[in-house]
């Protein structure tokens, strides 16, 4: 068995992810279950190194198109997700992949 422990993983309708702001002392995990949950931990670096955040945008963006999964929508998780930590490449990497995949996709589709 390993010592290991995933700092991001799926849980039905929500993201685990290890809140690294109380490492190395604590172990502790954090559920985001929405677009605000997840540009928090982006901001207030629980999440940190440039694939972790991307990877938190991404599943961000996805939760956020649950609720509403209109074109606005997607529009305004893009930028609230962009506007977290403004300098991390990564963090504009996974919402351009986002959005190139899923602007094509009406919205009803995209709730999936």
């Amino acid at each position: 068995m390993s010592d290991s422990c995933p700092t991001l993983r799926r849980d039905g309708e929500q993201v685990i992810i290890l809140d690294q702001t109380r490492l190395p002392y604590r172990e502790c995990f954090l559920c985001l279950d929405s677009l605000e949950a997840a540009a928090t931990a982006i901001r207030d670096m629980q999440v940190r190194g440039a694939p972790l955040i991307g990877a938190t945008a991404a599943f961000g963006m996805a939760l956020a198109l649950r609720h509403d999964a209109s074109d606005a929508a997607l529009a305004a998780a893009d930028t609230c997700l962009r506007q977290t930590r403004p300098t991390a490449v990564n963090l504009h990497w996974a919402p351009d992949r986002m959005l190139a995949a899923l602007r094509p996709v009406s919205p009803a589709p995209r709730r999936a």
